[in-house]
């Protein structure tokens, strides 16, 4: 088992890289940089929602800090991709402790609606403050170069895919460590958590400090591959955005937050093209029909946990081609 989930990773690995090699089409390929640089977003993500148990709508303002911390250390001082985004992991990991600070003194969706302010003032600051930020006007940027010269985008994307790899190694470590059980600890009971002398506030502080580090790391990434970014792209639709990720792509799994990224940015293309949408969709649901009916003639399943995923698919085939 272990040599086999060894070399699945390895298949993957070489998949990853290869990608751009047989796509012809930047459009594509710059797909794919966005797919990668959201991963890191929600593996941040998920130590919040997933591990700790709690709900921040406020990640679309990290991610914007991280953009313009970038953004503006590029535009203003010209400094190199390797300076401005450590810098952008440290000043979003900052921020996300000023948040958390007061709003973990509440719960449940009074936290929700702390974090939504909190995005909502960023955003709000970031049009403001047009000495630093150009305000509506947004900031260019340049992809970094290589040898004096821009790299293009598959050579981006190799650079966040290794980003990504990174990312995948750091929260595995932290996930796996003292403080990663803690986390765990927090969502299961955190009164028994502060009987065995493990502060609950604390360990929550840390876990949004970590996960705005990420969304920093990605927040830089992103502003690096659209090289331009303005006040609007870092609203509250994108928050939800992100959190439906990890919800659909499944919580407490790295593997959740990659699929949870690919739907996220892949679901509304589909709906661009109403073609590629029902051909998607009629594949789904057979898929899942085929996938019924062998789990039902082996007994792994029963008719009432396979009823819902079938009818929402044949639903949404059903709806495709009207």
């Amino acid at each position: 088992m272990k040599y086999s989930k060894l070399l699945l990773f390895t298949v993957a690995i070489i998949a990853l890289f290869a990608f751009p090699l047989f796509v012809n089409n930047d459009y594509y390929i710059h797909l794919g940089t966005t797919i990668l640089i959201y991963v890191i977003l929600l593996f941040g993500l998920d130590i919040v929602v997933g591990y700790t148990g709690q709900v921040s709508l406020g990640h679309a303002g990290l991610f914007g800090v991280g953009a313009y911390t970038c953004g503006v250390l590029f535009f203003k001082l010209g400094l190199p991709f390797y300076v401005t985004v450590p810098a952008a992991i440290l000043v979003t990991a900052f921020f996300g402790g000023l948040l958390a600070l007061p709003a973990l003194k509440v719960i449940g969706p009074y936290l929700a609606m702390v974090t939504l302010a909190f995005g909502t003032i960023l955003q709000i600051l970031i049009n403001e403050m047009s000495f630093l930020t150009e305000g509506p006007m947004g900031i260019k940027l340049l992809k970094p170069s290589l040898l004096e010269a821009e790299i293009g985008e598959r050579q981006y994307y190799w650079l966040c895919a290794i980003g990504m790899l990174f990312a995948l190694v750091v929260i595995h470590r932290v996930l796996k460590s003292q403080l990663g059980r803690a986390f765990e600890a927090l969502r299961d009971s955190p009164i028994a958590c502060d009987c065995m002398g493990v502060s609950v506030y604390r360990y929550k502080v840390y876990a949004f400090v970590i996960s705005a580090g990420f969304a920093g790391f990605a927040g830089a990434l992103y502003a690096y591959s659209e090289k331009y970014i303005s006040p609007n792209t870092y609203n509250n639709e994108l928050t939800v955005l992100f959190l439906l990720g990890i919800i659909m792509g499944g919580r407490k799994s790295r593997l959740g937050a990659i699929l949870g990224a690919i739907i996220i940015v892949l679901l509304p293309k589909l709906l661009d093209d109403i073609n590629l949408f029902r051909m998607v969709a009629i594949t789904l649901a057979v898929l899942v029909a085929i996938g019924s009916t062998l789990a039902l003639s082996k007994k792994i399943t029963t008719v009432r946990k396979v009823l819902t995923p079938l009818v929402g698919t044949v639903a949404l085939a059903v709806f495709s081609l009207f």
